[in-house]
């Protein structure tokens, strides 16, 4: 206890608490600006992003710090061995490689703002489950772990929520990975894939969430018959829905309108602009300020955990690859395949189920396989399909850890809920690779 009180005392007196915050969104500003003008600001906004997770990680969980310190320095190690060997690659090359990616987490965070979930009228069965299912699904499009709690608060019986509720939760928010600009890993794979494009991802990774959905729907109707015909869930308002539609509308038409920008940067713009321009046109511009105050100095900075894990295995990606460059590390493929490409997919969901962050485990292997890329959207579908299914299938990713920390959700509940679901999904997306490698998709 005595230890419990003097941790949490030095942690109010720590100074990162106080300013954190203000320096990621200078951060978001430089990294931002770094896109669109010659002025050499990305170094700048490195050094920021790197003194925010120095800041911070006194204040990330006793489970999380090890992974992120044991990634930041694997991937230092690996970057001093490369530059032994005569690697010209700077420290601040090494530093930036996910940098954009903590910019999108960044604006990301200021969705919240302007989220207002609602419920429908109660309903009962099929109704119920559906309205249910596909609103978090959407919903979560955009409010990213958050919407968990928001519906499974709701959904709740008697401090815990059935088998129903937990595919609902899980697999609405870890399917919605399959398609939403909004969540990390699309961005992710857009900027460590060379060539991969949105439009040519969600041709494929669409139909997979789509499966997924009407997968859970028969499991539910069949599975579960009795509880389903019974069910009563929290039915959303089409209204809660409209942000997140708007949301991704404005983000596809922008890019189309401007392929030349990344769609990271375009969702970095958006999800700060609009969230911003609702707030002010419903409450007014002056209590708009105050919400983006309150958001700056006290919410911003508990964006840690993501933005730290990121930077860290950029950090190791870009250590790997300086290595690879310089010959020290040789990779058993020349080029990708939907072999490579499957065998990619259940390694990484192994990899995930064992513990490590499906995110950051992507973007090790997204690092070390980029120069043999040779079939960008197939690995891009691979490395999204694979996150989507480690999210809802691991009893360590973040959607499980909600499940059972707030909700009471067993380890061995969740996989004997999600295991037979995965042994499906996993044929289906081989099933898939393989036919995009037969209609000669690169």
């Amino acid at each position: 206890m005595r230890t419990f009180t003097l941790r949490q005392t030095i942690l109010s007196l720590w100074p990162g608490s106080k300013i954190s915050g203000p320096i990621l969104l200078m951060m978001w500003v430089f990294a931002l600006a770094s896109n669109f003008t010659s002025y050499p600001l990305s170094p700048i906004a490195t050094v920021l992003g790197w003194l925010f997770v120095v800041l911070e990680l006194p204040r990330l969980r006793a489970k999380q710090r090890p992974l992120i310190l044991i990634l930041a320095a694997v991937g230092l190690l690996c970057s001093i061995l490369a530059w032994s060997f005569g690697s010209t690659t700077t420290l601040l090359e090494l530093l930036d490689e996910h940098l954009k990616l903590a910019m999108l987490l960044t604006a990301i965070s200021f969705i919240g703002l302007a989220i207002q979930p609602e419920s429908s009228s109660t309903q009962k069965g099929i109704k119920s489950y559906l309205s249910t299912f596909l609103g978090m699904h959407f919903f979560s499009s955009v409010a990213n772990f958050s919407s968990i709690p928001v519906v499974g608060d709701q959904v709740m019986r008697k401090g815990r929520v059935d088998r129903l509720s937990q595919s609902i939760l899980s697999r609405g928010f870890s399917l919605s990975v399959l398609w939403s600009p909004f969540l990390s890993i699309t961005p992710l794979v857009l900027e460590q894939v060379p060539g991969a494009e949105v439009k040519n991802i969600y041709p494929y990774s669409i139909p997979l969430a789509a499966t997924g959905i009407l997968l859970t729907f028969l499991e539910a109707r069949y599975r579960y018959k009795s509880r389903f015909n019974l069910y009563q869930g929290y039915p959303m308002k089409v209204s809660t829905l409209h942000l997140p539609i708007f949301l991704i509308a404005s983000v596809l038409i922008l890019t189309w309108l401007f392929p030349a920008t990344s769609t990271v940067v375009m969702v970095s713009i958006v999800a700060v602009i609009i969230p911003l321009i609702i707030i002010a046109l419903r409450h007014g511009t002056s209590t708009c300020g105050t919400q983006l105050h309150q958001h700056i100095f006290t919410k911003l900075s508990e964006s840690r955990t993501e933005i730290s894990l990121f930077l860290s295995a950029g950090l190791l990606a870009a250590g790997v690859k300086a290595c690879i460059a310089v010959g020290l590390v040789s990779l058993p493929f020349t080029e990708t395949n939907a072999l490579v490409a499957s065998i990619t997919l259940i390694t990484i969901i192994i990899i995930a189920s064992l513990g490590i962050n499906q995110l950051a485990v992507v973007a090790i292997f997204a690092g070390l396989l980029a120069d043999i890329t040779t079939t960008p959207t197939i690995m891009a579908v691979t490395y999204i399909y694979a996150t989507a299914l480690s999210m809802y299938t691991s009893v360590f990713s973040g959607t499980n850890m909600i499940l059972r920390a707030r909700y009471g959700c067993t380890s061995r509940e969740i996989l004997r809920n999600q295991l037979p679901f995965t042994l499906v999904m996993v044929p289906v997306g081989i099933l898939v690779l393989y036919s995009m490698e037969w209609l000669g998709v690169q």
